[in-house]
């Protein structure tokens, strides 16, 4: 639903202009070579949340305050794909839905202010608000038991095959990967169905 992509660029863009003389391709290659790794390690158990938040912006030697601006900006900057809002629409008619998001909580719930999509979903589940993350099985458990559904009767729709497609696989639902770059699999992730953007889901 949300193209976080373009949010993180734009709200990058706040952060450069802002805090760093560096250029702009040193920047980014910098941030995504500390950030990668630190989500790696927090999907593992390995960091939490709040040591994530911090550290990456650390190994860049800046200070806790652009931690902070960068995640005001996040919400600031969100940014819904072309077709989410329609989609959502649609399948919101014919099935129950719920929103599970692994993000920071407090941006999570802006972004959802801004994008006003929150009434498309009976529940909202954000990860660190239930103390789980991605792609721990118990965590979609957690959402189903909300919903009074079963394992076998839902689908997780996502864009992350690490995160999400092995928060399914943990938690034996099927898992439909919206594949919009044409990545290839990844190994040992089970996919139940491909689609190239959420109008085909």
């Amino acid at each position: 639903m949300v193209d976080y992509a373009r949010t993180e660029r734009g709200a990058l863009h706040e952060v450069h202009h802002r805090f760093f003389r560096m250029g702009r391709a040193e920047f980014l290659a910098r941030f995504h070579a500390a950030n990668e790794p630190l989500w790696a390690a927090y999907r593992e158990h390995r960091i939490t949340l709040a040591e994530l938040r911090l550290e990456r912006w650390a190994r860049m030697g800046a200070l806790p305050s652009v931690a902070v601006a960068f995640e005001d900006a996040l919400g600031r900057n969100v940014s819904l794909f072309p077709e989410a809002r329609a989609a959502l629409r649609h399948l919101s008619r014919r099935f129950r839905l719920a929103l599970v998001t692994d993000g920071i909580a407090h941006v999570q719930r802006a972004k959802l202010r801004r994008t006003r999509i929150g009434g498309f979903f009976e529940h909202v589940v954000i990860a660190p608000e239930v103390g789980l993350r991605k792609p721990d099985g118990e965590l979609l458990h957690h959402t189903l038991d909300l919903l009074e559904a079963k394992t076998g009767d839902a689908l997780m729709v996502g864009d992350s095959p690490a995160s999400d497609g092995g928060c399914a696989q943990a938690a034996g639902v099927d898992f439909c990967w919206v594949n919009r770059t044409q990545a290839p699999p990844a190994p040992g992730i089970p996919v139940h169905r491909t689609v190239a953007c959420l109008r085909t889901v």
